[in-house]
């Protein structure tokens, strides 16, 4: 994560499900450090309810990031320098950094 604008005191997480669309929605609620929380976020892209854990995990972490990044204060980053996106590889979920390298999600926490 590249930390610009404070620190991430805690996040809070809502799952929702669609009826109409078939697909969990993951809310996150973040706070910063001496800050309100931010209400409850979603902006990205569903996981539908029969989604593989790798369809399920690429859906967390591209809602996640997206309520991270909306409260200014960081993102992932990659190692050649900047910001990392959220993808399905061949049904895998990665961060893929803007040299197009990909670091499958499970391991990125593995490497820090």
């Amino acid at each position: 994560m590249r930390q610009y604008s404070g620190l991430i005191e805690h996040i809070d997480w809502v799952a929702e499900y669609d009826p109409d669309g078939g697909a969990v929605w993951l809310a996150s609620a973040v706070t910063i450090t001496g800050r309100r929380a931010n209400g409850l976020n979603g902006n990205g892209t569903g996981a539908n309810i029969d989604a593989d854990e790798d369809a399920a995990l690429w859906s967390m972490a591209d809602l996640v990031q997206n309520a991270v990044a909306e409260a200014h204060t960081a993102w992932p980053w990659g190692d050649a320098g900047g910001f990392m996106s959220p993808q399905l590889v061949n049904e895998v979920a990665v961060w893929r950094d803007r040299n197009g390298g990909i670091t499958r999600m499970g391991e990125l926490a593995e490497s820090t």
